[in-house]
């Protein structure tokens, strides 16, 4: 059989030897060019804290915004494989033509089934729902009682509406009192977004060239060197009124 090529995106090579793509429609790479895998680690796995959480919590739900060519998945079922708990894993894509290349490229994918809009595996104590469509839409359809929330859309500049207090409104509705929501921005009008959607917030760690990342919380007290910087910083609240100006 033959392969599908992908037409809206260009695979790169990232320095930890990892593959990562770039999207002809947003105009921007998946990851960090320091190391997509390493940097799902970082932010994503690590930055939740998720193996140590899930031998802790069973099932442990993650949500990840924005599929992308699979990583974070991967490094999360190859950190969890072994646990005890079960692992079910949700993630947001608008692009079908990614499901389908990993379903034809990488045996962890291979046995994706469609049902109805969505695409859905287990691999041992691992889960996967891919909700495939406008994010916006789709969440709606997520789980909740989530225990991490990989927030890793693109960026609020190419793509604002996944970065509003309206969006961050959402995911804190399906949150539980634990979870842990991680990202690579540290922008601080998403920041004043989240802090508006009620969570808190806290300095992430550096990776790459970027001198921040953000954690948030569902419960505890923001670092206060955040909201005093916040409070001086020009920078607008983004939300859903705003984010066509915001957006480039």
């Amino acid at each position: 059989m033959q392969k599908t090529k992908l037409k809206n995106h260009e695979l790169i090579s990232t320095e930890d030897g990892s593959m990562s793509a770039f999207s002809k429609t947003y105009g921007e790479n998946f990851h960090n060019t320091t190391g997509a895998a390493s940097e799902t680690r970082a932010h994503y796995v690590d930055g939740c804290k998720v193996i140590q959480r899930a031998k802790e919590n069973s099932p442990f739900n993650i949500l990840e915004v924005g599929l992308g060519l699979g990583v974070g998945v991967i490094e999360t079922y190859n950190a969890c494989k072994d646990l005890d708990s079960t692992i079910n894993f949700t993630t947001l894509e608008i692009d079908e033509e990614l499901i389908i290349h990993l379903k034809e490229n990488n045996p962890l994918f291979k046995d994706l089934e469609k049902i109805g809009q969505d695409y859905v595996c287990s691999v041992g104590n691992f889960n996967l729902v891919i909700l495939l469509g406008d994010a916006r839409v789709r969440i709606d359809d997520c789980m909740n009682d989530l225990h991490a929330i990989y927030q890793d859309a693109f960026s609020p500049k190419r793509n604002a509406w996944l970065w509003t207090k309206e969006w961050f409104d959402k995911l804190h509705s399906l949150a539980s009192t634990e979870c842990i929501m991680s990202t690579y921005s540290s922008s601080s009008s998403i920041r004043k977004s989240m802090l508006e959607a009620g969570w808190v917030i806290r300095k992430g760690i550096k990776f790459g060239m970027k001198r921040s990342s953000t954690r948030a919380y569902m419960q505890g007290e923001s670092d206060q060197d955040i909201i005093e910087h916040l409070k001086r910083s020009p920078a607008i609240t983004l939300t859903d009124d705003n984010a066509e100006d915001y957006h480039l």
